[in-house]
Formats: C-alpha cells, structure tokens, sequence
C-alpha cells in the first residue's frame, strides 16, 4: 500500500463538539465520530451543528465506514442527517454506543435506521476496513465500553484517544489498557492524536470512586427528596446514583425522555444491574414518603425546556421543588452554558432548597484528561508526531504546552483547525489547503445550509421587529388607495402613526418618481420598494426592521 495518507480534522478543533476525522489514503476513507455542537453565539431557530461533509459527499465512494469511540452526543448526534447522502456507509460501534446511535437514528428516520449497516466490536478486537488494520484500546471516560482507536500504517500506529482520562479506580468498569499502550509504543506510534477537552486544568483528573462517597453522603443525610441532575448519557453517574439509592431503600423516578431512554438502554444491556422494581414511575412520586425518593432528571446546564427547570418554576407535571428537597448538580458546565447555569442557581435559591453543585462539593468527577494524565500517555506511547484534537484552540494550545514539557519537538507537532488537511508523505507532515468547514445547521430535524441572509431576517426579525406593506395598483401601475401598513415590534404605538404616515408618503413619492408601467417586473419593483424604505427608516428610526411588501395587481408578473 502506498504510504502517503490524509489526516483531515472536519470538526471539534474549534468548538466543544462536532467532533469528526477523517483517515484517508489513495483508496479509503474511514471517519472516526460524527458528532453534534451547540452555536456559541445567538442564531436564530437553530438548534444545533454537525460537521460540514462536503468533503465526504464528493468522495462519498471511498468511504468505508464510520468508527464511533463512545456513545455521547458530540460524538455521535451527526450521523442521521448524513448516511443516506453518503450511500450508508456502515457504522462500528462498541455493544452499547451501537444502541445509543440506533436509538438516534430510529428517531430521526426508521428508513435510515433499517438501510445502514452496524458492526459490533469489543475492545480486543482487530480487523481490517478497506486497506486500514484496525485494533482498539479500552479507555475510561463516563459512559461504558469506550475506546481509543489504532490504525497500523507501514511507518507506525496512528492513534485516537477519543475522548478519555486515566483512573486506577473507576466505578464498576475496568481501567484502561496501559499493556496495550505499552505493546503500541514499542510497535512504533507515528502519530498521536489526543483529547484537549481538560488540558487548561493542572493534575490528575478526578477519580469516579471518589465521587460515590459523596454522593453517598448527601443522599444519606437527606431527610427529604434528592433531585439529581446530570447529562442523559452520563452512565457512570447515573450508574452511582442508582446504586446509592437502592443502598438506602429510595425509590428511582426518572425525569426527561433522553433520560428515560439512556436507562432503559443500559438496563437492556446489563450496564445498569439494579432491579427494575426499583424504578417508579414520576406520576407515583407523591405516593412514597419524600426520604423514600431519588430523581434523577436533565437539566444541569440551565436548560429552558429540561426536566429540573420546569421542577423549579412549578411547570412539571408532577413535581415542584420545595425547601425540603436536596438538588444535586451532578456535570461540568459547558463553557457556553455558563450564563444559563447562573440563572438555574438563582432560581434555585429562591426555592430554599439545599442545592449542592461542582463549585461547593465535589459531586462531579469530568470525562476528560488533565495535564498530568497527557503527560503519562506521551510517556506511555513515545509518539513520532502528536495532534490535539477536541477543543477550543486555547485548549489545543495548552495540551501543545504540556506535551513539550515531556519532550515532543515543537516541529512534530500538528496544530489543527476545523477543515485542516495533513498529508503524510512517507516521511513527514505537510500542511495543504483547508476544505470546506463552515458547521451545518440543523433546524427542526432539518439539515441544511441556511445562509446568511435566513439568518439574518432572524436577526432583524428579533432585534427590530417586522413591517408589512401592502399595495393596491391598476394596469397603469398606479397606486388605487392608500397603503396598508402593519407594523410589529418595530416602534412604540405612540410613534406608530408618524411611521404609518411617513411611509404611505414616500411609497406614493417611490411610485410617482418611478414612473413604472407594465413591462418592469414587480419583483424588481419589491426590491427596489424595499431597499427604499429599509433607508428611510434606518435613517429616520435608526433601526432596520423585516420589511416584507405586497404588491395587489391582476397583472402581476
């Protein structure tokens, strides 16, 4: 096989998710995760991003599959919107993050989901896809059976952490596969590419075994209802929870259909070893004694429409926090969260519940490796050439800063962005020209490229508000009567009848002055109408509104 290969970050270099790769050589194509993000600033009606696969549509006939390192959302969330454009390439997938992706895509589409092939693997497993030897590595992170993967090239391994942290005392999952890594490194690494999620913050990550005696703690001392919350597909946590609640006799109420989901999926597969006597339904939560009840619900970030929020501003259908309640935020908050994070512990705070978060207590042990844990992997593996992945650029930077500290030569190092290509020659890496990278947004299960000027009419739409004109004209293309105008959210009713004057004036002066007759095209005239007004008004009210025009004619082109 020839040696040369691409290593092309599609996303999560930028950003905290869409995280992707691709691996390609001169005949195959494998990416690793296709995941989902959130926009980091104020765009209107979208919901959130996946990685742009242009590139992947134009070279959709080399592509062998897709490998998934764990079932989280940032890793996995992309991949409905995107297998029927690429002719359904076939998803690997450890037993549980298999479940989660099919339970995903049964949501968005059952054609997709019965057209697209999975392949399960355990971690000790090796095979090739298309020219690729493939093997993988268990990895600790908060969600079971995740992995690191290994692709043997002729001048080493390539290597993908996915996302991981190293901990000696992981609760009831094995520990990472240091032999593995040891066997990988006297193999030869060529290059390393390593999750930067963590690699602002100093030491070792946190342990999950240190967290379940706290855990333990509160919910023992609580004399009244313990509320939970956490991320659906945070496993381990909810694993510890489950397991602490059935210690003390608490009934388990589960709030949020993701929630729901993720549960009964790792009941199903044995990950949840809690007899499902245990588990009540949130409609029978009044019917036990408050100390006999553990919920564990969504909502940690803030989320407007999540479980612990609408328990807080008393929307819940069955349950409403009270001073009685223990609350327990049980996650990291999402650097873009931090505002909405803010708003749910003040909103808390007037509940008089006793609300226990990361910043009073250590409730919560992150997913991702800090500087030692990079530090102990580059020990580990001896990479020829090392890459950051999954982050901002500043993480990436950090993770760069340790990895030198350990001797990496700075000229080895791969500093990516979303779009990047390194081309491997057979000897070193060079840097070639970005591909389309720009985020594809998803609004209402709807993938596409929205463009600027969607955007932006939701933008004006928000800010300024909406005016509606609409115009009678004869064959002449003269005006028959006055304009209708409807103005919504743009001024104050006081000023709306100097606006409604303003504007009937300088539409009949627009038709006047144009002199228009029957062989110019009315939607040449809208524009032209339109433009007209947008500048009046920007000058005169120093705002621009949405301006839509009607044009009333038999004629009408």
């Amino acid at each position: 096989m020839n040696r040369d290969f691409k290593i092309i970050t599609l996303g999560g270099v930028e950003e905290i998710g869409i995280n992707s790769t691709i691996i390609e050589n001169e005949k195959d194509i494998i990416v690793i995760d296709f995941g989902l993000g959130f926009s980091e600033e104020s765009i209107y009606g979208i919901d959130f991003l996946i990685p742009n696969f242009d590139y992947l549509q134009k070279n959709k006939d080399k592509i062998r599959g897709f490998i998934i390192t764990h079932g989280h959302m940032d890793h996995i969330g992309g991949l409905p919107y995107v297998l029927e454009a690429l002719n359904f390439p076939p998803i690997y997938g450890t037993r549980i993050t298999l479940a989660i992706i099919k339970d995903k895509i049964s949501e968005y589409s059952s054609s997709v989901l019965h057209k697209t092939k999975f392949i399960e693997f355990m971690a000790d497993d090796k095979f090739n896809i298309g020219s690729y030897p493939v093997s993988f590595f268990r990895v600790n992170h908060n969600i079971p059976d995740s992995v690191g993967v290994v692709i043997k090239t002729v001048d080493g391994n390539i290597i993908h952490t996915g996302d991981f942290k190293f901990d000696n005392t992981p609760f009831e999952e094995p520990v990472t596969e240091y032999g593995k890594l040891a066997k990988l490194s006297e193999e030869g690494v060529l290059l390393l590419l390593s999750d930067s999620t963590n690699a602002t913050k100093s030491g070792m990550s946190i342990s999950e075994s240190s967290i379940t005696p706290v855990l333990e703690n509160i919910i023992f001392k609580a004399e009244g209802r313990v509320i939970a919350a956490t991320f659906s597909s945070l496993l381990t946590r909810v694993n510890q929870l489950v397991t602490i609640a059935q210690k003390y006799d608490r009934k388990i109420a589960i709030s949020g259909s993701s929630m729901e989901t993720t549960v009964k999926i790792a009941q199903n597969l044995g990950y949840l070893k809690i007899p499902k006597s245990i588990f009540i339904k949130m409609s029978d939560v009044k019917k036990y004694p408050d100390n006999k009840i553990l919920i564990i619900t969504t909502g940690a970030q803030g989320e407007e429409n999540a479980g612990l929020m609408k328990m807080i501003l008393g929307d819940h259908p069955y349950l409403t926090i009270n001073k009685n309640d223990t609350v327990i935020l049980s996650s990291s908050v999402i650097p873009t969260n931090g505002v909405l994070v803010q708003k749910l512990l003040d909103y808390m705070v007037e509940t008089g519940a006793n609300v226990i978060h990361q910043s009073i207590m250590d409730v919560h042990a992150g997913g991702h490796a800090h500087q030692e844990d990079h530090k102990l992997l580059i020990n580990l593996l001896h990479p020829k050439y090392f890459m950051p992945i999954e982050g901002y650029q500043s993480f990436l930077s950090a993770h760069i800063k340790t990895v030198k500290s350990v001797g990496i030569n700075e000229n080895n190092i791969l500093l990516p962005k979303d779009g990047s290509v390194f081309e491997y020659n057979g000897s070193t890496f060079i840097k070639k020209e970005r591909i389309k990278h720009t985020p594809i947004h998803i609004s209402d299960n709807t993938l596409g490229d929205f463009g600027n000027r969607v955007l932006k009419e939701r933008e004006q739409l928000s800010e300024y508000g909406l005016i509606l004109i609409s115009i009678d004209i004869d064959k002449n293309f003269k005006i028959n009567t006055s304009p209708n105008i409807i103005s919504r959210g743009f001024i104050f009713s006081k000023e709306n009848y100097k606006m409604v004057n303003l504007i009937e004036k300088k539409v009949s002066d627009f038709f006047i002055d144009k002199n228009y007759n029957s062989s110019d095209s009315l939607q040449n005239i809208r524009t032209s109408l339109t433009k007209y007004i947008q500048n009046i008004l920007n000058n005169k009210f120093h705002k621009n509104p949405l301006i839509l025009i009607v044009i009333n004619n038999s004629y009408d082109k």
